[in-house]
């Protein structure tokens, strides 16, 4: 099921919230290094997944390094998601990281699948 309209505005204002954090108000050398590169409801929006991947696609980071540094810094995210979004609640987030290769590989795969619309005409 496609999320409604409502979710998926959440998702946007969590991924320039974090975008933000990322960027300026967390002096950690380790998330200076990442960007995020998509949020999404999961399974609904009181979860969220966010996917992270290094911001230079030659970066040596891995999800050992990455992903303990983002737990540690859930409790400073969320504070930064809740004074940017109007809900009672802050969501629970979740991180997935995702390395260049990965990022490289994932592209190729869609690139030998075809385009979703190319499904849609068959």
């Amino acid at each position: 099921m496609r999320p409604d309209r409502k979710t998926l505005q959440l998702c946007r204002q969590v991924e320039r919230a974090l975008h933000l954090a990322f960027a300026d108000a967390y002096q950690d050398e380790i998330l200076q290094q990442v960007a995020v590169t998509s949020v999404a409801p999961a399974p609904d929006s009181r979860h969220l997944a966010v996917l992270v991947e290094p911001v230079d696609p030659k970066s040596t980071l891995t999800a050992e390094e990455v992903l303990p540094t983002l737990f540690a810094a859930s409790p400073y995210l969320r504070n930064e998601i809740a004074n940017a979004i109007n809900r009672r609640k802050t969501p629970e987030l979740s991180y997935q990281f995702r390395s260049p290769l990965e990022a490289t590989r994932d592209s190729s795969e869609r690139g030998l699948r075809g385009s979703p619309a190319d499904d849609d005409e068959s």
